[in-house]
């Protein structure tokens, strides 16, 4: 977990009805790519992973992950929901999700897993970064897991030797399209076919820009661009409107400084700051892998049960909740109906972390209802009433 003391300036203060649907919104969908570029430049001696993260967040991020026992040491890049868009590990393998109306790699939505392959929570590609070392042990574990999203998005994996593999589904069955070249996937396909000149020995500054080319304008353009060297680790942010920003830096360096994190919208400025400590949901398989506190605060729990009790029929208990944030909630009773009329009923909850927060307490549980799991974060005012709830990480069964 990240250190107490920092933890809660790094949560934005949002209404809780209003992040709660948005996220629950692309959640659904899983598919958070819009219009996202992502190639490798190889010639067996050299391989750079290169990728354009499209979308309508603005609130990007790289995170470390330190190696553990049975883990590698990784960077994951992605938004403010904690779930890796893509990544790199210490072993030289990178991935990224792609997701493109009218992409040359189709999508199935009829798709369902073999019911022989096993169910891991949460993000796979988060579970195979920290597991693989090859694209070979990479197809090995997606014919061994389960990823119900294949229905809807690729997914592009690349190590160091330049081999890459595109996973997907068609025609209700898994597909993996392997390579030892150079190629692309997604909205700049057909501009780094143009582009890129097979003969010339891959060098970061055509990749760099090529991704420049395919950089997309707009609120659901480009929110950051990057680069890997999959033998050195070295990662590279652009800046195309001030190539001066552009910043480089070493994972190996960066996992050596622990578990932290940086917006990729200020690197150049926070990468020479003291570390900020990770969020709660950028932490491991936050969903599964956590720790209860051992004091549970039961009068607090039992207002968080009764603010759920009806939650089957759609309905809030608004008792424990401020006046004016009851009011926000009303004025979106039926948006809550028809989201938590989903759940089903409440198992378990569990305290896992406890601060203050100015004037109030921040108190965050991971909540099992019969069809969903989720991350919460319940803020406390003064008088003992819940004022804003944020939801940091969800998954659905």
């Amino acid at each position: 977990m990240g250190n107490s003391q920092n933890q809660n300036h790094w949560f934005k203060h949002l209404k809780g009805i209003k992040i709660l649907l948005t996220l629950l919104f692309f959640l659904f969908s899983f598919s958070r790519s819009m219009a996202c570029t992502v190639f490798v430049l190889t010639d067996g001696k050299k391989t750079y992973f290169f990728n354009n993260e499209d979308f309508t967040n603005t609130k990007t991020r790289i995170w470390f992950v330190p190696k553990g026992k049975g883990h590698f040491g990784c960077a994951y890049v992605g938004f403010d929901d904690g779930e890796g868009q893509g990544g790199l590990n210490t072993k030289g393998l990178a991935f990224d999700w792609v997701t493109v109306d009218g992409d040359s790699y189709t999508v199935d939505p009829n798709y369902v897993p073999d019911k022989k392959l096993i169910k891991l929570n949460k993000n796979t590609s988060q579970w195979m970064l920290e597991r693989c070392k090859t694209v070979k042990e990479a197809i090995n574990f997606y014919q061994t897991y389960s990823e119900p999203a294949f229905a809807r998005t690729t997914l592009f994996i690349a190590d160091k030797s330049g081999n890459s593999v595109v996973i997907g589904s068609k025609n209700g069955k898994l597909y993996f399209d392997t390579t030892s070249k150079s190629r692309g996937s997604g909205y700049g396909e057909t501009t780094f076919q143009k582009l890129h000149k097979t003969e010339n020995v891959p060098t970061i500054s055509e990749g760099s820009e090529i991704l420049r080319q395919c950089a997309v304008a707009g609120s659901g353009g480009t929110k950051y661009s990057n680069s890997y060297n999959l033998h050195t680790g070295e990662i590279e942010f652009y800046n195309f409107a001030n190539p001066r920003e552009n910043t480089k830096f070493s994972l190996s360096d960066e996992l050596k400084k622990g578990a932290h994190y940086y917006e990729t919208s200020k690197i150049t400025a926070q990468i020479n700051q003291s570390v900020v400590p990770l969020t709660l949901n950028m932490n491991r398989h936050i969903l599964t892998m956590y720790q209860p506190l051992k004091n549970q605060e039961h009068k607090i729990t039992a207002k968080i049960q009764y603010l759920f009790s009806e939650v089957t029929s759609g309905k809030l208990k608004y008792d424990d909740l401020s006046d004016s944030f009851t009011n926000d909630l009303k004025k979106s009773e039926e948006n809550i109906k028809a989201i938590y009329g989903r759940f089903g009923n409440l198992k378990s909850l569990e305290l896992i972390y406890k601060a203050k927060v100015q004037n109030s307490t921040d108190y965050s549980y991971i909540m099992k209802f019969e069809n969903v799991s989720i991350l919460w974060q319940f803020l406390f005012n003064d008088q003992h009433k819940i004022y804003d709830f944020n939801t940091l990480s969800i998954v659905w069964k």
